[in-house]
């Protein structure tokens, strides 16, 4: 029966058919009843309906998945980044829809982090949890992603992630959050941490973070304008950041 269950949900998977999702829903259901087949064949199964747009079967799946009280490995982890996109809200959501959302892929990256063999879980989930949260980043709204954010990017770092352009992204992303929600002296000290770390990883893109600096004032003034002297791309970008102000 579980070859069977296994056999549907690859066919709906490369072929997009819904019917053979629905097929291996229903032989799932009826062998749960059973008690003979695997309770990650239901996280599976709720991958592939919410890669098709079934929703509902997803959330019928995780429902009984978490039900089960299952353990914390590579499983769990992959069912907590399905919920997180099942409860990913519209972008006129509340802050509190977002925050539920995120705490799903929190929970994912919590455990993956532990185990050295599910580390791509986590740049996944930070992956997911931004996408999920892009709606917020704008002023205003960025300051509730402080906590979320830097749990991210601190994961990051605990796991050595390589992809050091996306987490330099997120870490300039977490600065203009920290900005937003006034704690300016974080700020700065983010942004020396962030600035140590892009010149040794990924010194292209220092510019960006030079440009926050100027705007926001993240180091001292003698320092900016020393930096802005030292070619002609910087000094554009402090005499318009400085004009902006």
């Amino acid at each position: 029966m579980e070859l069977d269950i296994r056999h549907y949900l690859a066919k709906a998977a490369q072929q997009k058919d819904t019917e053979a999702l629905q097929a291996a829903y229903e032989l799932l259901r009826s062998s749960t009843a059973a008690g003979n087949v695997s309770a990650e064949l239901y996280v599976v199964c709720a991958e592939v309906a919410l890669q098709l747009g079934c929703f509902e079967i997803s959330a019928a799946c995780l429902k009984t998945y978490f039900e089960g009280n299952p353990p914390a490995n590579q499983s769990l982890c992959r069912a907590y980044l399905c919920q997180g996109q099942l409860k990913s809200p519209p972008a006129t959501g509340t802050v509190e829809d977002f925050e539920e959302a995120t705490m799903y892929f929190l929970k994912a990256i919590e455990i993956s982090k532990q185990e050295p063999s599910y580390h791509s879980l986590v740049f996944d989930a930070s992956v997911l949890y931004f996408q999920t949260v892009r709606p917020l980043l704008q002023p205003g709204r960025s300051l509730h992603l402080v906590h979320s954010l830097g749990q991210v990017v601190q994961s990051l770092e605990e796991v050595e992630e390589v992809d050091y352009s996306w987490r330099a992204e997120l870490m300039m992303q977490l600065i203009k959050s920290l900005i937003d929600s006034k704690k300016h002296q974080e700020a700065e000290s983010f942004a020396n941490v962030t600035e140590e770390f892009i010149k040794s990883h990924i010194p292209e893109l220092y510019p960006q973070l030079f440009t926050l600096q100027v705007q926001h004032q993240l180091s001292k003034s003698d320092v900016l304008l020393e930096t802005s002297r030292k070619n002609s791309e910087f000094t554009v970008m402090y005499k318009l950041q400085t004009f902006k102000k």
